[in-house]
């Protein structure tokens, strides 16, 4: 009898947390996405700008300016709302602005995407040396980054390289990034 008063007692005090363990509260739900390390307001707006692109497109580019344009005035070195607004004036094909843009993403986020999205910018401008630099850096950075297999691959490809940028967008394809590729295959400039 008294040993199953002490398991009871026991089971009580390790239930109600008097175990004599330290118990960890819960971390806080963020639903924001917001990382806390910037501006509220402006990591707020650079994450609702954030949810606009599908696929690679953004889907409502005057409202997705209108929020990276507020994330930048709040946080000027914010490289990720530079990087993504690049990507945006790469899509209308402002590629000198994209640049701009880009320029200081890699300065305030200098992460392989940002070199692969600079390079891209240059590669629209008709500067192939400015782009295969980019790129070469970005895969120095992160030898996985599929956009920047497929970005160089049609780098390559342009320069009638054909074999180096079908083997590059079948890196891309590799890392989860197929549609180059499957493209290039269609249309039969890469063989299987």
């Amino acid at each position: 009898m008294k040993r199953i008063f002490f398991l009871l007692l026991v089971t009580a005090f390790t239930l109600s947390g008097c175990s004599g363990a330290a118990v960890k509260p819960k971390a806080p739900a963020n639903p924001t996405g917001v990382s806390g390390k910037l501006n509220h307001e402006a990591e707020l707006a650079y994450a609702k700008a954030h949810v606009l692109w599908k696929n690679g497109v953004c889907e409502n580019p005057a409202k997705a300016a209108g929020l990276l344009r507020e994330a930048l005035r709040l946080e000027p070195e914010y490289g990720e709302a530079w990087l993504r607004r690049g990507r945006l004036l790469i899509q209308f094909a402002e590629y000198e602005a994209a640049i701009q843009d880009l320029d200081k993403a890699v300065r305030y986020y200098p992460k392989s995407i940002s070199y692969a999205y600079r390079g891209y910018a240059e590669f629209g401008l008709g500067n192939y040396m400015g782009a295969k630099k980019n790129y070469e850096v970005a895969l120095d950075l992160n030898s996985s980054n599929g956009t920047a297999w497929n970005f160089f691959g049609e780098l390559l490809i342009s320069q009638l390289k054909v074999d180096e940028g079908c083997d590059a967008l079948a890196e891309g394809a590799d890392l989860g990034f197929p549609a180059p590729y499957d493209d290039a295959l269609v249309s039969g400039v890469c063989v299987p």
